[in-house]
C-alpha cells in the first residue's frame, strides 16, 4: 500500500514540475514564459498607442486636412499649375503619412471596413469617369455611395497626376468641357477621405472611441492579443511590400515578365517613397519610437528581455542592420520604380531578395521568441 501511495504521490510531483516547467515555454520554441510575464507589456502597449499610434493617425488627419485645404484652393483658379503643384506634394504628403500608419490598421478601423474607402489599390480609371460624366448631385454623399473602386488616395492620384508628367493635360480635364463635374469629383474625393481619416483618429483616441484603452488592456499573447495582432500585421506588411509594392511589377508572380502598371504610386511615380513608409511604420512598432523621436519601449525591447538571438546577435539588432541594408537597396533603385522593373532589374531583385530575408527573420526568429500565434501564411511557395 506504501509502495502504491509513493507512486501515486511520484507522478503527482512528476505533473506539478511539468505542468510549472510548461508555463515557461513559448510556443514558438522559447522557454520564455516567466521573462515574458515579468516584461512591463502594459508599459510597451501604453506607449505604442499614445505615443506611437496616435500621433501616427493624427499625422495622417493632419496631413489630409493640408490636402483638402490645397484642392480647395486650386478649385478657384483651375489654370494656375503652381497651385497643382502644391496639391500633387500634399497629396504626396498625405499618403506617406497614411502609409507611415498602415501596420496600425486594427480593431474599428478593420470593423468599419475604412481601409478601401482611403488606399484600395485596383481603382477603375474607366470607372472613375463614368461617376464623373453620371453624376448629378456630386458630393461626398455620391461618392460614400460609390465602391471603392473610384475613391481614396488612388482616385484622387488619378485626378492630380499625368503619368506624361504634363500638368497641362490634367489642367485641360478641369478647364475643358466637363471640368465643372470634374473638379466637384475631385473635391468630394478629399471630403470623403478628411472624413475617413477623422474617423480612423477618432477610433483610437480617449477622447473618441477609446480604442487605445483595449489595445493596452489585452497585454497577453494570445490570437486576439494586441501583441498577436500587431505582430501578425507588420509580417503581413513586411510580404505586402516584398510581394505587392516590388515583387508584382518586377514579374514575380508572372515568371520574371515586368508588370510595371502593378507599381503603388504608378501617376505619381513615388512607389519606392511609398514602400519606405510602410517598412518605416513597421520599424516604428519595433522601436516604440515616439513622434518626435524619443525612444520608448517597443517589441526589440521585449525581444531583448527575452534574450532573443539570431547568431551570436541580439535578434533586435539583426533586425535592425537588416532594415537599414533594405532602405539601402530601395534607395538604390533607380525612380522610377516602373520603368526600373525594365530597365533596372538587378537593383530590383537585389531589393525584393533583402525585404524577402526581412520578412523571413520576423516571421520567423521574432515569432518563435515572443510565442505568438501566426495566423499570417505566406502561400507562395517560395
Amino acid at each position: 500500500m506504501k509502495k502504491l501511495i509513493g507512486i501515486f504521490l511520484g507522478a503527482v510531483l512528476l505533473i506539478v514540475a511539468c505542468s510549472k516547467s510548461s508555463d515557461n515555454v513559448n510556443p514558438g520554441g522559447g522557454n520564455t514564459g516567466n521573462t515574458f510575464e515579468s516584461f512591463d507589456r502594459k508599459g510597451m502597449l501604453t506607449n505604442l498607442g499614445n505615443n506611437v499610434i496616435i500621433p501616427s493617425f493624427d499625422n495622417f488627419d493632419q496631413k489630409t486636412a493640408l490636402l483638402q485645404t490645397a484642392i480647395t484652393t486650386y478649385s478657384t483658379d483651375l489654370s494656375n499649375e503652381q497651385k497643382l503643384i502644391l496639391a500633387q506634394s500634399a497629396w504626396i504628403e498625405a499618403i506617406k503619412a497614411w502609409k507611415a500608419s498602415s501596420v496600425f490598421i486594427q480593431g474599428p478601423i478593420t470593423d468599419k471596413f475604412l481601409v478601401n474607402s482611403i488606399d484600395y489599390q485596383t481603382v477603375s480609371y474607366d470607372n472613375i469617369e463614368k461617376a464623373i460624366t453620371e453624376g448629378t448631385t456630386i458630393d461626398n454623399a455620391y461618392v460614400e455611395s460609390k465602391g471603392a473602386t473610384v475613391k481614396g488616395f488612388q482616385a484622387l492620384e488619378y485626378l492630380l497626376f499625368d503619368q506624361n508628367k504634363k500638368n497641362s493635360n490634367i489642367i485641360g480635364g478641369y478647364t475643358g468641357a466637363n471640368g465643372a463635374k470634374r473638379i466637384a469629383y475631385l473635391k468630394a474625393l478629399i471630403t470623403n477621405l478628411k472624413e475617413k481619416s477623422a474617423l480612423v483618429l477618432n477610433a483610437w483616441k480617449p477622447s473618441g472611441e477609446n480604442y487605445v484603452a483595449k489595445f493596452i488592456s489585452a497585454d497577453g499573447r494570445d490570437i486576439n492579443s494586441s501583441l498577436g495582432v500587431l505582430v501578425n500585421n507588420l509580417i503581413q506588411l513586411a510580404y505586402t511590400v516584398r510581394d505587392e509594392r516590388i515583387g508584382a511589377p518586377y514579374g514575380h508572380r508572372t515568371n520574371n515578365v515586368p508588370q510595371p502598371n502593378l507599381v503603388d504610386g504608378r501617376l505619381s511615380d513615388i512607389s519606392a517613397d511609398l514602400a519606405i513608409a510602410e517598412l518605416n511604420s513597421i520599424e516604428s512598432a519595433l522601436q516604440g519610437k515616439t513622434a518626435t523621436g524619443a525612444k520608448g519601449l517597443g517589441i526589440y525591447d521585449l525581444l531583448d528581455k527575452l534574450e532573443a538571438k539570431s547568431g551570436s546577435d541580439l535578434l533586435s539588432k539583426v533586425l535592425s542592420d537588416q532594415f537599414t541594408t533594405v532602405y539601402t537597396k530601395i534607395k538604390a533603385i533607380p525612380v522610377p520604380l516602373r520603368l526600373a522593373v525594365v530597365n533596372n532589374p538587378a537593383q530590383v531583385g537585389a531589393a525584393y531578395d533583402e525585404v524577402k530575408r526581412l520578412q523571413v527573420k520576423l516571421e520567423v526568429d521574432m515569432v518563435n521568441n515572443l510565442g505568438v500565434l501566426l495566423t499570417f501564411s505566406d502561400n507562395d511557395g517560395d
